[in-house]
């Protein structure tokens, strides 16, 4: 019973998950060919619904590769919850001593937004969470990955103060 309804779903759309997926990322099938190591011919057949009974093992590639290029076999990740101008400031990669520490970015303008982002890392897997210190406050209570929240340091709040007297 479960294998046929999982034969199903893998039948019915498969391919055309796969082919948005692999857009989505960024990539065409060339490219997703040679990072997965799968045969350009096998995957063109996948996701024109030519071969729907595929090996288990071309399956657990897909999924390995999807992962890999989104990050999450990256031993040190971390998410950043705040807004895209900030999180276009800062880079994918952080070299920490010995250690890279790779960088996913949740974008979010709204303190609710900012719990869902944080709540989506979880799951998705990173080890660790930067985000706004309203944010960090509720998301402590709610996910066990560690939390650290941004904080203002007084040069630039005196900065921005100073800049907003010269304007009133």
């Amino acid at each position: 019973m479960w294998l046929e309804l999982l034969q199903n779903s893998l039948e019915e759309g498969f391919g055309e998950k796969l082919k948005e997926a692999i857009t989505r990322l960024g990539m065409n099938i060339n490219d997703f060919a040679r990072i997965s190591k799968i045969p350009k011919g096998t995957l063109y057949k996948i996701i024109s619904g030519e071969r729907k009974n595929f090996r288990v093992s071309t399956l657990k590639q897909i999924i390995r590769t999807v992962r890999k290029i989104e990050g999450y076999e990256h031993e040190h990740v971390i998410g950043v919850v705040t807004s895209r101008g900030a999180l276009d400031t800062i880079g994918k990669i952080l070299q920490l001593n010995d250690r890279e520490i790779k960088i996913k970015e949740y974008p979010a303008t709204t303190i609710e937004e900012e719990i869902i982002q944080g709540v989506r890392a979880e799951k998705e897997g990173v080890k660790g969470l930067v985000c706004g210190p309203i944010a960090a406050n509720t998301l402590e209570k709610v996910v066990t990955i560690p939390i650290v929240s941004l904080r203002f340091e007084e040069g630039p709040l005196i900065n921005a103060i100073k800049k907003i007297a010269e304007k009133i």
